[in-house]
């Protein structure tokens, strides 16, 4: 077309000069002839090309057509396997889009329109009122996070559902709309509790496992400490006694304010198991002084004051395979303490107040209040009303205040404990 235009503009400028030597209009005619032939072929070159593009073009869009189909078949086929469905949200307008596998989650026909009412009309009613609250808030949530409640179906079955949400964010920041998953978890769950159900069943194995190797071992404690007691007229009843009175009382100061911090339910067994150690040390104190009728001079007394450390430290070497062992360490507190006064007035260390461990200071009372009801080859036994006077005069000197006054109001209790632990 270019030069068929070029050309009728020559011949324009030759007829408009005054030309010698011929007439040039039949060499002009074929010229532009040729020309014309020459522009026909290049447009219909051009024309060819272009639809041997289109077509390619149109093949490669049909290409991707049919695999974006088979995806979309693909992610339906696997959202139907996994039990999954998504869901959409119009903000605007809060039009919603279900999935195929939504629906079928929801057992629910395909021709139904997706909205908010249909949907919590399935929602199971004990966890209706949070799914209630996610949707009436739904604006303000901007993080995405997941949930996992019930639905009750039409046909009354129950299932358990994974829900995620996450929110579609415009180019400023604003939200769009919300999309998200809904899977069908219920043979996970119900797999998770049957899980559950086992472990917690291998869990009550243990602890009976537990249970027995303790008893056990502390019946092996008993009979070893009743064993170096036997060499006292106390037939070894005294640390049975002394371990029930540890626990009533740490029982009972546990409800105390101040004590609610450091008795727990483990210090409590603790105690109960430890304070049978507090008395082993007398192994290694002569018979002449452990069995002596009469009061105890200042050099024998001194001796005797040396089972203290003597326990400890047995129980030290023992602890030393055994790091952080509670019972150990409980042990060794009560066996070094036991002797300890509130007023700062005891052995060996001379502790004072809160700075004698508080197992010590439970262990020092019981032991007290069983020694003066028991008989021993230097007194005769008291009576508990005696008993209990003394120990009274002893809160705030000898004894914690704190833990005489709860002893004090259960001292019935004690005197129940001995009465039923008592040989005689």
């Amino acid at each position: 077309m270019k030069i068929r235009r070029r050309l009728k503009n020559l011949r324009q400028a030759l007829a408009n000069r005054d030309l010698k030597g011929g007439d040039l209009s039949l060499p002009l005619y074929a010229l532009e002839s040729f020309a014309t032939n020459i522009d026909d072929e290049a447009q219909k070159h051009l024309l060819t090309q272009l639809v041997l593009d289109h077509a390619s073009l149109s093949q490669k869009i049909e290409r991707l057509v049919a695999t974006l189909k088979r995806s979309e078949r693909s992610l339906e086929e696997a959202q139907k396997i996994a039990s999954l469905g998504r869901w959409d949200v119009n903000i605007a307008n809060m039009e919603q889009t279900w999935s195929r596998s939504l629906y079928d989650i929801l057992e629910l026909d395909h021709s139904l329109p997706a909205s908010r009412e249909l949907f919590l009309s399935l929602v199971h009613p004990e966890d209706y009122q949070t799914i209630l609250a996610l949707y009436e808030n739904l604006s303000t949530y901007e993080e995405s996070f997941s949930m996992r409640y019930r639905l009750k179906l039409k046909n009354g079955m129950i299932k358990w559902v994974h829900l995620r949400l996450n929110s579609l964010k415009e180019a400023s920041g604003k939200i769009s709309g919300y999309y998200g998953t809904l899977q069908d978890i219920t043979e996970l769950k119900s797999k998770e509790e049957e899980l559950e159900r086992y472990s917690k069943h291998l869990e009550e194995m243990v602890e009976e496992k537990v249970r027995e190797i303790s008893s056990s071992q502390m019946a092996t404690i008993f009979a070893l400490i009743k064993l170096s007691e036997s060499r006292d007229d106390d037939t070894g009843s005294h640390i049975e006694r002394t371990a029930h009175f540890c626990r009533l009382l740490a029982e009972k100061a546990r409800e105390k304010a101040f004590y609610f911090v450091e008795i727990d339910d483990a210090f409590v067994e603790t105690i109960y198991k430890a304070s049978p150690l507090h008395d082993i040390g007398k192994v290694g104190i002569p018979d002449g002084i452990l069995l002596k009728p009469g009061k105890l001079d200042e050099e024998e007394f001194s001796i005797m004051k040396n089972h203290v450390e003597i326990a400890f430290q047995t129980l030290a070497k023992i602890e030393t395979h055994y790091k952080s062992n509670s019972f150990l360490r409980m042990g060794m507190d009560i066996a070094l303490y036991h002797h300890e006064k509130w007023n700062g007035t005891g052995y060996n260390k001379g502790l004072a107040g809160t700075d004698i461990p508080l197992s010590a200071r439970i262990m020092a009372l019981a032991d007290v209040y069983d020694a003066l009801r028991s008989k021993r080859v230097y007194k005769n036994a008291f009576s508990h009303e005696q008993s209990l006077g003394i120990i009274l005069e002893g809160r705030g000197t000898h004894f914690d205040p704190n833990l005489v006054d709860v002893f004090h109001s259960s001292h019935r209790e004690f005197e129940s404990i001995y009465m039923m632990n008592n040989p005689d």
